[in-house]
This record gives structure tokens, C-alpha cells and sequence, in this order.
């Protein structure tokens, strides 16, 4: 039945001692580094999440950043139309005003330039009255004729 040889009490010896020194020569060391190959994916799976939520905060930090950007534009564009606004009333004001003053001046010159034809048509009108009155002094015995020509045609007409 079952003997018991020596050869198998060797083996067994023999298998005991390579198990004790594969453990402590290889199973240990091996075992040490896969812990510490763990631990140093489990210390960067740490970093990464704190570099990822890092990263979080800083996206929604430039997110306010934006936002607040956007606002200061939109107010400064806002401003801008304002001002060009402004600029653009005090401009036709200032065309208005300018057209008004020109119009006043267009419109007294003129009234000079009225007044200045009709004196000069005045003095023309004086001048020749002057003429026809002097002549009228000088010829006054022709004219005497031919006033008295003219009422005697005229009464030849009317007795007629």
C-alpha cells in the first residue's frame, strides 16, 4: 500500500524548502513591488483627480472671466453707441444752427441787395426826371405848340 521511501520524504523536504525560498526570495520582492507599483498608480490616480478638479475650478473661474468680460463689452459698446449718439445730435444741432444762420444771412443780404437796386433804380428814376424836367424848362414853347395842337385836334374830335 502506501510506503513511505525516502525518496518521497526528499521531495516533500525538497519542495517545503524551494517553497520557503521562492516565498522569501521572490513572492516577497515581487509582491513589494506590485504594492508599490499600486501605490504609485493609486498616489497618480489621486493627482489626476485633483489636477482634473483643479481643472474644473479653473475652467468655471475662466468661464466667470468670460462672462464678466462680456458684460464689460457689452457695457463699453453700449457707452460707444451712446457717445456716438451724442456726437451725432450735437452735430445736426450744430448743422441746423449752421443752416439757420446762413439762411439769415442769405436773407439780409438780399434785403441789402433790394434795397441797394431799388436806391439805384431810384436815383435812375430822379435822374431822368431831372432830365425831362430841365428839357421840359427848355423847350417849354414847343411845348406850348404842341399842346396847343393837341387841344385842337382834341376839339375837332369832340365837335364832331
Amino acid at each position: 500500500m502506501l510506503r513511505l521511501d525516502m525518496n518521497l520524504l526528499w521531495t516533500a523536504l525538497n519542495l517545503v524548502i524551494w517553497y520557503i525560498l521562492i516565498r522569501k526570495f521572490l513572492f516577497k520582492p515581487v509582491n513589494a513591488v506590485i504594492s508599490k507599483r499600486e501605490e504609485a498608480i493609486a498616489s497618480q490616480y489621486t493627482k489626476a483627480q485633483e489636477l482634473q478638479e483643479e481643472a474644473a475650478a479653473e475652467k468655471n473661474r475662466c468661464e466667470e472671466f468670460q462672462a464678466e468680460i462680456e458684460k464689460e463689452k457689452a457695457a463699453a459698446v453700449t457707452e460707444a453707441q451712446e457717445k456716438a449718439r451724442n456726437e451725432y445730435d450735437r452735430i445736426v444741432k450744430e448743422a441746423k444752427e449752421k443752416a439757420v444762420q446762413i439762411v439769415e444771412a442769405s436773407r439780409k443780404e438780399a434785403e441789402q441787395e433790394k434795397a441797394r437796386i431799388v436806391g439805384k433804380a431810384e436815383q435812375e428814376i430822379r435822374s431822368v426826371i431831372m432830365e425831362a424836367a430841365v428839357k421840359s424848362m427848355q423847350s417849354s414853347k414847343g411845348d406850348h405848340a404842341l399842346y396847343d395842337q393837341f387841344l385842337t385836334k382834341a376839339g375837332e374830335t369832340d365837335a364832331e
